[in-house]
């Protein structure tokens, strides 16, 4: 029993851990969308869904583990750990506000772009009803 509280200690340390890499990444994604760096937007979104991956890995192996124990160990565990539960939480509720901050600012970009590509299918269509000048003919004949 004792064995199973320390490795779900120790596994809520690591996924704390993981939490402020994901938060530190969500800082550098935020940085990347406002100076529209698409390049570098594409390697953090990669490197975040390997956090991302070892998160929910690490969240089921807790699951996993506290299925174990009784509910007086998992109370006990929730009382001795509620300063790591907080932190936790915390993190995470940092990450989905900075994640739909980007989003937000991602679909107004979006649409900024939408419209500019209607502006110039517009544009083509209007130059389309001029159509092509007719070439002159001369009105002298060439035969003279």
């Amino acid at each position: 029993m004792d064995k199973q509280k320390k490795e779900i200690i120790r596994l809520l340390k690591c996924k704390q851990e993981t939490c402020a890499q994901l938060l530190e990444t969500m800082g550098e994604q935020m940085e990347a969308v406002n100076n529209q760096d698409n390049s570098r937007l594409a390697v953090i979104i990669k490197g975040k869904e390997g956090l991302i991956v070892r998160l929910n890995k690490t969240d089921q192996e807790i699951a996993e583990l506290a299925s174990g124990l009784d509910k007086s160990g998992r109370e006990a565990l929730v009382r001795e750990n509620k300063g790591l539960a907080r932190r936790i939480e915390s993190d995470l509720e940092k990450i989905i506000e900075q994640e739909t901050d980007c989003q937000k600012k991602l679909n107004l970009s979006k649409s900024e772009v939408l419209e500019k590509i209607k502006a110039l299918k517009n544009g083509q269509v209007l130059l389309k009803g001029y159509g092509v000048s007719q070439r002159i003919k001369p009105k002298i004949s060439k035969n003279v």
